[in-house]
């Protein structure tokens, strides 16, 4: 059986966010989830983007990254730090997201904690 990659952020919101997220050399890994990821945003749409880092993100830096990814975008930010993210929203975020930065080892880390929660 073949490995289904997951699915990637439109273009040009992917690169755009990839911009953004090479200013925080700490996350590595993000996934756009909500109305942007399903192709259903409106104009007043926020940015549902969850993220990954080697650690727990301290406050000054989830500021710095939703101030940034706002001014880049021009829309209201809904930032998950995956660290701090449960059940059921790491579920859905898996199962509708789109991968935006990371690699399939992060992806797949994050699939197995899911399925340790969920089990």
């Amino acid at each position: 059986m073949t490995a289904q990659p997951t699915p990637t952020a439109p273009e040009p919101l992917a690169s755009q966010l990839r911009a953004v997220l090479a200013r925080h050399p700490q996350v590595n890994f993000a996934m756009l989830f909500g109305s942007l990821a399903r192709g259903t945003a409106r104009p007043d749409s926020d940015l549902d983007l969850a993220v990954g880092a080697d650690r727990s993100l301290h406050a000054d830096e989830i500021i710095a990254l939703i101030s940034d990814l706002a001014m880049a975008t021009g829309r209201p930010v809904d930032l998950i730090d995956l660290a701090a993210a449960g059940e059921p929203l790491l579920g859905q975020i898996l199962a509708h997201g789109v991968r935006v930065l990371g690699d399939s080892t992060r992806h797949g880390a994050l699939l197995s904690r899911h399925l340790a929660d969920v089990a």
